[in-house]
């Protein structure tokens, strides 16, 4: 495994502004990261140059930027949204960010994007039709990161923040079976460790049914549901059955912080020695699969 960080490590500053790619960058170059995970979905939130029609040029001057500091992009995390949901607000705008999120993987060398599916919260066969309508519209999705050399990884979800409803693709077989029958070779799964041990998942026994449909990861811990996506050993999850877990199926991939609550509320001059910090954690959880 390869230790990445998202670029959003250093995203949320505690006025409510967000910094630019480009310093989270150069911060994690600094650290000694040499390879990162482009946050699409954040640029698609809040207000930045990927929401406009200057977006290309954007992306290319985040590529210059990493390579520059000798920063590989092998991940990617899409926007998304619940397109299952008709009456979604904008949805032409956010199937857009989408697109852009596939066509600025390409720009990036992104190989696998990470992206959501979908829940049809009114169907009374909620898993059925959500499968349905989530297949329908990544197809065309997956087909054009396919034409780009870039895989798509469907991500486990989690649904304790929205109980006593349920998300789909929130279970290991749900998740596996989406995957399975998208008939597509650039196809495969994102396993979020932190999902996972909210819903009380075995991690170890998850990865074991996954197998080689693995191909990327979103790696951080929690202490509740209003106090998540921090740094591992800051929170609750056994960090040791993590690793033994990815040990053991021997996934050789990248292991990728999502810890964007881990520098949110730190002042700007203490965030150089906290990315330092985040490698040093990193390096650690790497070495117990030795």
């Amino acid at each position: 495994m390869r230790l990445s960080t998202s670029t959003n490590i250093f995203f949320n500053r505690p006025d409510g502004s967000k910094a630019e790619t480009t310093e989270s960058i150069k911060k994690c170059a600094k650290a000694g990261y040499t390879v990162m995970d482009m946050n699409f979905h954040d640029l698609s939130v809040f207000n930045t140059p990927f929401r406009t029609d200057n977006w290309e040029y954007y992306i290319n001057q985040i590529n210059e930027c990493a390579k520059t500091n000798n920063i590989e992009f092998s991940q990617g995390h899409s926007h998304f949204y619940n397109f299952c949901d008709k009456n979604f607000p904008n949805k032409e705008f956010h199937d857009e960010l989408i697109r852009r999120s596939v066509e600025g993987a390409k720009i990036l060398g992104v190989k696998w994007l990470v992206i959501h599916t979908a829940t049809d919260f009114n169907s009374q066969s909620i898993v059925k039709d959500s499968k349905l309508k989530s297949m329908e519209y990544l197809k065309p999705r997956i087909e054009l990161a396919g034409k780009y050399g870039v895989g798509i990884a469907i991500e486990n979800l989690w649904e304790e923040n929205i109980a006593p409803k349920r998300r789909y693709c929130s279970t290991v077989e749900e998740l596996c079976d989406f995957v399975d029958s998208l008939n597509y070779d650039n196809v495969g799964c994102c396993w979020d460790v932190e999902h996972a041990d909210f819903c009380g998942i075995d991690q170890k026994e998850a990865l074991k049914y996954i197998g080689k449909r693995l191909k990327a990861t979103h790696i951080s811990d929690y202490n509740s549901i209003k106090n998540d996506h921090i740094l591992p050993f800051s929170g609750v999850i056994n960090w040791k059955n993590v690793m033994e877990a990815f040990k053991e199926v021997e996934y050789n991939g990248d292991f990728a912080f999502e810890i964007h609550n881990y520098t949110g509320n730190l002042p700007d001059e203490l965030i150089d020695s906290a990315i330092k910090h985040s490698k040093a954690v990193g390096d650690y959880l790497l070495s117990l699969c030795l």
